[in-house]
């Protein structure tokens, strides 16, 4: 089982990490495998925290859409 970490997540939704083009490829790359992979509850809580807080991204995300986003 692979579990995604919030980091990557972070990433992802970060068009100016300059970790965001491969963290975008993983997660594709999970999306699309026959591996089993999860995104753990605590995971998704702080990742919740840390794109909502105006003092990691600016700005910063709703928890609506960060709730959209993780859905999809």
């Amino acid at each position: 089982m692979i579990a995604v970490d919030t980091n990557i997540l972070v990433y992802a939704h970060d068009p100016s990490s300059p970790m965001h083009k491969a963290a975008c490829g993983h997660l594709t790359a999970l999306a699309g495998s026959l591996f089993n992979w999860s995104l753990p509850a605590p995971c998704l809580v702080e990742f919740l925290r840390v794109a909502t807080h105006p003092k990691v991204l600016d700005p910063p995300y709703t928890a609506d859409e960060i709730s959209t986003n993780v859905e999809r």
